[in-house]
């Protein structure tokens, strides 16, 4: 007895709509809940049969018929056409000598929803995938999975089937093979890599360059990689033309600047080696000003090497943009104490790049002797924060500012704003940051200073520094 009362209060108060029934769909008792669901009274439900009523209460006769046959719960999912969400229905036998079934019903929207939410949106990808002009093709254990159609028109062919099952190694030119690999495997290690490279793939119409990005995905419940590809061969060529026509535009501008950076140091040295001649007597002072001038030489000469030198792609490494920032400012500090300032760093999240390193440093290196350069005393603020896709690296200083006509030609080859620099550094610098993807700015006042931010891609998943 005392469990049919506690019994009867929970049911009673249940905020779920509850009632009991006989096998034949007779209402014997119902709860509250059950009347604000069908927003009727109590002995007007009572009065009900619900299997006569399929309308309002959901279920057919056909639907309990397991539970005649010693079945102990059946449940039914059901949705009426001026119904928001569907029902979720749980009955229930009991046991005893006269069988009743308890019927819940609840609304089963938040999950539904979700699911219809889902659906639609994997519906309305598949579409896009199926409708892009950047080729998709998914991969598993190397073989070629899935392509969509622009895929198929990238390799050449005419139908999904020609390729689906195919290595799809067999279609990488053999100068990139060792790149890709590589990234198949660290993908499905789950570890970082580029956004995107550049590749040569060979097709049934030969040769083309493509700009692939890749990422681990679940496909048919199985780990593989999606690939998205498009096609820049005319953008490489069209960019190989522009990167000539503007070489040989540099080239004037550069030999003009040889010319003039060379000639002066030389002239000095070749008026010291007359004097030199003609007093027939050693000179100290003079050897001294020689051996400077030679070093001025060689600086230009070795500054013209590095900005020669070739972008290595191998050499690019998932690193701390927070250390790399550490160990410059750390090395800078003697120099800025022998001049009278201070670097102060001011370092919040901790920020993952891909990088060369020791090309990065260089720049960082470059920047901040500038600005320790431009002051006889103070403070340069050195910054690292996120903003937006980015690692941002702030370099503020204190010194004499640039003014609007000097700052729009910063970064060209033998513009300087300081008396004996040659300018290339600075243009190092911003090739060095483009080939990383990123981006250079500067703002300044004159009398106030100046503040030069670098923009680098960071990595968001969390990854192995090297």
């Amino acid at each position: 007895m005392e469990k049919e009362k506690v019994f009867q209060q929970l049911f009673s108060m249940s905020f779920t709509p509850m009632l009991v029934m006989n096998m034949d769909g007779d209402i014997q008792i119902l709860n509250e809940a059950c009347c604000h669901l069908f927003k009727t009274t109590e002995e007007r439900l009572l009065s009900c049969n619900v299997f006569e009523e399929p309308n309002r209460f959901f279920i057919e006769k056909h639907e309990v018929e397991p539970l005649r046959k010693q079945e102990e719960e059946v449940v039914l999912l059901k949705k009426k056409v001026d119904q928001q969400f569907p029902m979720h229905i749980h009955i229930q036998r009991t046991e005893g000598d006269i069988p009743l079934l308890v019927v819940q019903w609840k609304e089963f929207s938040s999950s539904i929803e979700k699911q219809e939410e889902v659906i639609r949106k994997m519906k309305q990808y598949k579409q896009f995938v199926q409708q892009s002009q950047d080729a998709f093709i998914v991969t598993r254990e190397g073989r070629i999975q899935y392509l969509n159609p622009a895929g198929v028109k990238l390799l050449g062919g005419e139908k999904k089937e020609e390729y689906i099952g195919r290595p799809w190694l067999h279609f990488i030119h053999p100068e990139h093979l060792e790149i890709v690999k590589e990234r198949m495997v660290q993908l499905m290690n789950g570890m970082s890599v580029r956004p995107r490279v550049d590749v040569k793939l060979l097709t049934k119409k030969g040769v083309v360059i493509i700009e692939s990005s890749a990422t681990k995905i679940k496909f048919e419940g199985q780990d593989a990689i999606q690939y998205i590809i498009r096609d820049v061969t005319d953008r490489k060529k069209y960019d190989e033309m522009a990167s000539k026509s503007e070489k040989l535009t540099m080239v004037s501008k550069l030999a003009a600047g040889v010319a003039h950076e060379i000639r002066n140091p030389m002239t000095a040295i070749k008026g010291f080696i007359q004097l030199l001649k003609a007093s027939k007597q050693y000179n100290e002072e003079y050897n001294d000003i020689m051996l400077e001038e030679l070093n001025r030489v060689e600086s230009i000469i070795q500054e013209f090497l590095t900005l020669a030198k070739p972008k290595i792609e191998n050499s690019y490494h998932p690193k701390s943009l927070n250390q790399i920032i550490r160990h410059v400012t750390l090395l800078l500090d003697t120099h800025a104490n022998y001049k009278n300032c201070r670097i102060i760093n001011e370092i919040s999240d901790e920020i993952t790049i891909f990088c060369e390193e020791n090309a990065l440093k260089q720049v960082f290196i470059n920047l901040i002797q500038n600005a320790l350069e431009s002051m006889s005393k103070g403070t340069v603020k050195v910054t690292v924060e996120k903003r937006n896709e980015y690692g941002m690296v702030i370099i503020e200083d204190e010194g004499c500012g640039i003014d609007e006509q000097s700052l729009a030609r910063l970064g060209e080859p033998f513009y300087s704003t300081k008396q004996t620099g040659t300018g290339l550094g600075l243009m190092i610098s911003y090739r060095i940051i483009e080939q990383h993807q990123g981006h250079i700015s500067f703002a300044s006042k004159v009398g106030v200073g100046t503040k030069v931010e670098i923009a680098l891609p960071y990595i968001k998943e969390p990854v192995n520094i090297s």
